[in-house]
């Protein structure tokens, strides 16, 4: 890296840099509301991946090709996150980790833009590593990578880049995106069984794991987990049934639930 690289404060990690790549005409962002009119996912998967990261989870987002929609979702998830919830947006190959000495670990969520050497702004080697061992100290991550499958996903963090499979646990929710749709969604802790999965037409749900994630990522019983999935659910639905798209629609009328008190803490 150029020897003019400076430590970075914490009021430029609240500021995203390259966060679409190099893209002289970055895309127009999208709001949650209009990916799941457009069936890029479901009101529930959106509902969940929402919960995850409300409670301070992490999700990773992964799609073989390029502008597969990775960084779109991921974009769309973070306008519904809490604003208690602190945003570090990682600087690549420049980072310096300064944050390490101010941030609160739980309140704390990281975000890389993409996780490959294809670009100097993007996060691999020694420091996408530590940046993953952070996770043992209570942060958690959001970030997207190029892979076709969860197995596929999970080889190239744990052989190819090295991450220790203990930080790699920490990860709530895999979700593997395929022509712009989501097409499976997996807790890393098991993999090989998918919480989401898009079945022809439509998404199958594993209700039981999903409300067993949100209700541990939470600390609230299982039936508290399943209304606060269904609330959101229903929520997004209905404000693409009613064509309310936009984001100022999506702020308005869904991050508000951030804040509500049905019993789950969430």
């Amino acid at each position: 890296m150029p020897c003019s690289v400076r430590p970075l404060g914490p009021v430029d990690y609240a500021t995203p840099v390259a966060w679409w790549g190099w893209s002289e005409e970055p895309p127009v962002a999208m709001t949650i509301t209009e990916l799941v009119a457009a069936r890029d996912l479901d009101a529930r998967t959106a509902a969940l991946a929402w919960l995850v990261l409300a409670g301070h989870g992490s999700v990773l987002i992964a799609a073989q090709q390029p502008h597969s929609g990775k960084t779109t979702l991921l974009t769309a998830l973070l306008d519904l996150v809490p604003e208690r919830i602190a945003r570090v947006y990682l600087r690549g190959g420049a980072e310096t980790f300064e944050f390490l000495q101010r941030a609160s670990p739980r309140r704390t969520l990281l975000l890389a833009n993409e996780l490959s050497a294809h670009l100097p702004v993007y996060l691999w080697g020694v420091k996408a590593v530590r940046s993953f061992h952070a996770l043992r100290d209570g942060y958690a991550i959001g970030a997207t990578l190029h892979a076709d499958s969860a197995g596929e996903a999970i080889a190239q963090l744990r052989d190819e880049l090295g991450a220790d499979p203990r930080d790699l646990a920490c990860i709530d929710l895999l979700i593997v995106m395929r022509e712009r749709r989501v097409r499976t969604v997996h807790r890393l802790r098991d993999a090989r069984s998918a919480l989401v999965r898009l079945d022809g037409a439509e998404w199958a749900h594993d209700r039981a794991a999903e409300t067993s994630l949100v209700a541990e990522r939470h600390g609230i019983a299982v039936t508290a987990a399943e209304r606060a999935i269904a609330t959101r659910a229903g929520r997004i639905a209905a404000l693409v049934g009613e064509g309310a798209l936009s984001n100022e629609a999506a702020t308005r009328y869904l991050a508000p639930l951030n804040d509500r008190n049905e019993g789950e803490h969430a």
